[in-house]
């Protein structure tokens, strides 16, 4: 069971379904179908289908045209704005959609969406690893974009194409910076070394402290390289170390050896981290300096689009359609966060506001009245990454949540009653150091003075922060932006009349 999009193609019963729904399709039709999503994300050249399906038998090239035409309209793709199968002129088609293969047709499989061109420069570069071209690529993003999902795909697509391909992966956990040497390094080594006898007796010579008995010490990291050379002789290698922002300081040493050094060998290194989380002077963003004149790569993952949250809806209701204002409501409150739309999605499903039977999607009330706030499993994640700040710089993100997700600095400095001039400054560390806030823009106060505004990372931050705030001192800051308000604008008050009117009735809530 191959399933792309809101579609899922059963070759042993040679049929496809979008949902509960099974559609006519007649076996030649199905057979081109079957090979491209069998061979995603690659050109598939009109002689090899022929000569891949049809062996013995004469057809004319045009006729594979005639079908690919008959399964764009029953995908209901689009020839010039495709999703699933590009035209490549005189050369053939090419499978956009990544396939995620399963056992059988109820089982709910794991959705990828609008990554169809990170995965595809991702094989791309795989391909140059087995030229001997040994790519090295750093995939960064922020938490919950989407880059291990995306992994778990690559690795799937490549070692359904490639038997022989060899893939160590290992993931550095928070914490263990500078506890423990080489901690992501020895669990890729012992998933490459898992019952192959060869690879296990050849990393025991290099590495003996971690595979073979008995006392030794830690290997050096030339010993380290010089192995995975060697295991790569024969067979393309995929390394893949997650998350090296918390890594220790001998693995970030291998990882800038290994993008150095020029040995030819069928080898890609494949690194991933966040990229909200390196301060100045982070080993990592030597790292990355230290790189940038190599054949090393940077490949950061932004926002899904609006296009890709109504694939990923499509595909998580087995819709064939979404009404626009679901997919609206869904990408505005997530701003294209994979991990936040997902969580959205479950809490809409969970309390049936939104309900999918056979690839109808209903919504019980109106869009426009549907209040999201910060689903359950979110607040969680949320409040383990505010526990890592320290007092002054929560409470700075408090009392910027009071104005808004774009907050001016003026304000802030009125509830915290501090210097507008160590506020701004405190703000402009804050958003350095890439910490849940970014510079939003600049205005100007009627007594001429410059002030920043500031937007969180995302509204569900501001809203997940603005609730923890004790309702007292969430009240008494309120009062005091909207008597600031009155201070600056004195003799013109009507033109910030709705700021003021907005700040005094949330303080007087707050104490009713």
């Amino acid at each position: 069971m191959h399933s792309f999009g809101e579609f899922r193609l059963d070759a042993a019963n040679q049929c496809l379904w979008r949902g509960d729904q099974r559609l006519s399709l007649a076996p030649r039709p199905f057979a081109v179908l079957r090979y491209l999503v069998e061979n995603p994300q690659r050109l598939v050249t009109h002689d090899e289908m022929l000569d891949a399906l049809w062996p013995e038998t004469y057809v004319l090239p045009q006729v594979l045209r005639t079908y690919v035409l008959e399964l764009r309209k029953l995908l209901e793709d689009d020839a010039a704005c495709p999703r699933f199968i590009e035209t490549v002129p005189k050369r053939g088609y090419r499978f956009l959609a990544p396939a995620a293969v399963g056992a059988g047709t109820d089982i709910r499989q794991h959705v990828i969406a609008g990554r169809a061109p990170e995965l595809a420069l991702l094989c791309d570069r795989f391909a140059a690893a087995q030229r001997s071209e040994r790519p090295t690529l750093l995939l960064t993003g922020e938490p919950g974009i989407g880059k291990t999902t995306l992994l778990d795909a690559f690795c799937d697509c490549i070692r359904h194409k490639n038997a022989a391909v060899r893939i160590g992966r290992g993931q550095s956990i928070e914490g263990f910076a500078g506890k423990e040497k080489f901690y992501p390094v020895r669990e890729a080594l012992n998933s490459l070394s898992a019952g192959d006898e060869k690879v296990r007796s050849l990393l025991a010579t290099a590495a003996p402290a971690w595979f073979a008995p008995g006392p030794a010490p830690d290997p050096s990291v030339g010993q380290i390289c010089e192995a995975l050379e060697e295991l790569s002789r024969t067979n393309t290698l995929l390394l893949v170390f997650e998350d090296i922002h918390w890594a220790d300081d001998s693995t970030l040493d291998l990882i800038a050896a290994l993008a150095r050094r020029r040995a030819p060998a069928h080898l890609m290194l494949l690194v991933s981290f966040r990229s909200d989380y390196l301060e100045a002077g982070h080993a990592l963003r030597l790292l990355q300096q230290g790189l940038a004149t190599g054949r090393r790569e940077e490949l950061h993952l932004g926002p899904l689009d609006r296009e890709a949250v109504a694939e990923y809806l499509r595909c998580e209701l087995r819709a064939g359609s979404i009404p626009a204002a679901l997919t609206s409501l869904v990408h505005q409150h997530s701003s294209g966060n994979p991990l936040y739309m997902a969580a959205i999605v479950d809490y809409l499903l969970s309390r049936h506001i939104v309900k999918s039977d056979h690839g109808k999607v209903s919504v019980s009330q109106p869009i426009e009245s549907i209040e999201i706030g910060v689903p359950p499993g979110l607040a969680t994640i949320i409040r383990l990454r505010l526990d890592g700040l320290n007092e002054d710089d929560r409470r700075l993100l408090e009392a910027g949540s009071i104005s808004g997700a774009i907050f001016p600095a003026w304000a802030c400095a009125a509830a915290l009653r501090r210097k507008l001039v160590d506020v701004e400054d405190a703000y402009a560390s804050l958003a350095r150091r890439g910490r849940l806030l970014a510079v939003a823009g600049h205005d100007e106060l009627p007594d001429g003075t410059r002030s920043s505004f500031y937007v969180f990372a995302h509204d569900l931050y501001q809203k997940a922060i603005y609730g923890e705030i004790p309702v007292p001192r969430r009240s008494q800051w309120h009062m005091r932006v909207a008597d600031r308000l009155r201070e600056m604008f004195a003799g013109n008050e009507a033109s910030v009349a709705h700021e003021i009117a907005a700040h005094t009735r949330a303080g007087k809530a707050d104490t009713a």
